[in-house]
């Protein structure tokens, strides 16, 4: 078996990692996902840059539905590969949903069309299982804590139980917190990393030690807290540009927290949804946190993705049926704006018991854009560029009694990233900015434009939401220090890093190694660069460290071999 990464080396989107072993004649990705603001998107999202032939590839293990993960895989169908995706049933609602808003929506080179070929098979997999894809080839799955349906994956090649078996791990994207310390409002911890030969782990905060106060609920509700806080006083408009999956939900439940721990005070303000993708995503989410599964195999059943924490936090036990059904009404009041039986619930604590839906969805966007607050409208498109975003933000943001909160990451090219900028500045500074914010079709053409002195409403960033685990998180995932004691429960041949910008794997990979040296063992750990080619996975050595004067010898046939390269295609062109 051997490893070729196709994708994110330097960079954050367009995970594919193409796995073959000639001999058996496997050939499979895991991932095959798009690019999103980088400077080839636009020829790697045609399929022009894959080394492989769609129509050899034999079928696809997909970790989560986020686009960057799964946004080609319609893309592969309709250049001939005609393979299974494999993945978690969760995980197939969600692809659909944002694959067919990117048909319809973004710059996809696909249509809807493309995305009905997908064949999905959501219901092979099994937690904590093998499950063999062919003769002595196996995939093994685990959750990880970023979104609904995410997981890790192991491929395992080799008989059962041969201590001659082999394995590489997948990391997929890595939640944040841990047993009994999480983070975000729904869903589980993730499952440390399982025992392998080699580890591909992402490294998108690679360089990030988040503190205490950044990784607590509470901290994250006072932010909040404050911001309710100055639209009842201005009676503004507090405006929430959010990702629909993950980042909405759990926004929508903090809000409703605060309603139900403080009705006098925040009861009085307008909740509105406008993102009819969060609205889709929010039904398969209630109909997920209701899935159970058996714990290790021991006989417990336990919930598959509803986290412990929610429970806690409105003080309903753990492993009580009623009071997980009581939680359960309290996720469908949240995200539905319903409950089943009535809204009223008599179990847990004060909050539990105070918990009633807020959340009206936008239904007549003009009607609503100058309406009187206070109020708060969580709208889509988390970036500001398009969506219901690029309707309310260029009316909004004129007026000093409305905040905009960005609720996560933003690229300096994004709308979002402009605003954030202007956040920081002073009203006499911007007053002086020469800039426009500028919203934009799918075809380049200018929708919406505001001058930056134009610009009077308050910008903050949330903080806290974040569904990736930071440098501390992924380096406790791969090294789970208990088992290493033992023997197992780290790459035992070598890490490799990707999904993370150069800076990010860079400061992982050191992170890494200190970790490896505390615990008194050697990984290797590598960074591939896009001329790295196939990595041999049979070989224990295969990352071993090369003398300088080879890897010198090396790095000058790679330079030559390219350059050859470019004079052949110029002659071709």
């Amino acid at each position: 078996m051997e490893i070729q990464f196709v994708g994110p080396l330097g960079k954050v989107t367009g995970s594919c990692a193409w796995l073959r072993d000639e001999g058996r004649k496997w050939s499979f990705l895991v991932d095959c996902g798009m690019q999103q603001g980088e400077y080839d998107a636009q020829r790697w999202n045609r399929g022009e840059l894959w080394p492989f032939k769609p129509s050899d590839i034999q079928f696809v293990i997909l970790t989560h539905a986020h686009i960057d993960h799964s946004g080609l895989l319609p893309e592969l169908y309709r250049q001939g590969f005609k393979g299974q995706v494999f993945c978690t049933r969760a995980t197939r609602k969600i692809a659909e949903v944002l694959l067919r808003d990117a048909a319809r929506f973004s710059a996809a080179p696909y249509d809807e069309a493309d995305v009905e070929r997908i064949r999905w098979n959501d219901r092979k997999l099994k937690h904590g299982h093998p499950t063999p894809l062919d003769t002595d080839l196996f995939v093994q799955i685990l959750r990880n804590g970023h979104i609904l349906g995410s997981v890790s994956a192991s491929v395992l090649w080799g008989k059962p139980k041969d201590p001659t078996q082999r394995s590489i791990l997948f990391s997929g994207d890595v939640g944040p917190g841990s047993e009994d310390n999480e983070v975000l409002p729904f869903l589980r911890f993730p499952l440390n990393a399982q025992k392998s030969n080699f580890a591909v782990l992402e490294s998108t905060y690679g360089s990030t030690v988040r503190t205490a106060q950044e990784r607590d609920p509470g901290h994250r509700r006072a932010q909040l807290a404050a911001l309710l806080d100055r639209i009842v006083a201005t009676k503004g408009t507090l405006a929430i540009p959010s990702f629909s999956v993950g980042r909405a939900q759990d926004i929508m439940f903090d809000l409703s927290y605060l309603v139900a721990a403080h009705p006098e005070q925040y009861g009085q303000i307008e909740y509105l949804l406008d993102s009819p993708t969060a609205s889709k995503i929010s039904k398969i989410t209630l109909e997920m946190l209701s899935e159970t599964v058996e714990a290790n195999g021991g006989g417990k059943i336990r919930p598959m993705w509803l986290g412990k924490q929610l429970l806690r936090d409105l003080g309903l036990q753990t492993n009580c049926r009623q009071d997980f059904d009581a939680a359960l009404k309290i996720c469908q009041m949240t995200l539905e704006g319903q409950a089943h039986g009535g809204d009223r619930n008599t179990l847990g604590n004060q909050i539990a018991q105070q918990w009633r839906p807020i959340f009206s969805t936008v239904t007549d966007r003009e009607q609503m854009l100058d309406a009187p607050g206070p109020r708060v409208i969580l709208m889509g498109s988390g970036t500001c560029d398009g969506g219901p975003a690029a309707t309310w933000l260029p009316r909004l943001l004129s007026s000093p009694e409305n905040t905009v909160a960005l609720s996560g990451y933003c690229s300096p090219k994004t709308v979002g990233g402009s605003l954030l900028q202007l956040g920081g500045l002073r009203d006499a500074d911007r007053e002086l900015h020469t800039t426009e914010v500028t919203w934009r079709d799918h075809e380049g053409s200018t929708l919406h434009a505001l001058q930056a002195r134009d610009i009077k409403a308050n910008i903050t960033q949330l903080t806290g939401y974040s569904a990736h685990g930071d440098q501390t998180e992924l380096v406790r995932w791969i090294f789970d220090e208990h088992a290493s004691t033992k023997g197992g429960g780290h790459p035992r041949s070598g890490i490799f890093l990707n999904h993370g910008e150069d800076r990010e794997r860079g400061a992982l990979k050191d992170a890494l190694e200190a970790k490896a040296r505390q615990l008194g063992i050697t990984v290797p750990v590598e960074c591939p660069d896009e001329s790295a080619g196939w990595f041999d996975l049979e070989d224990d050595d295969a990352l071993a460290p090369l003398a300088e004067d080879n890897r010198k010898v090396i790095n000058r046939e790679i330079a030559e071999l390219r350059a050859r390269l470019q004079q052949l295609e110029r002659r071709v062109a």
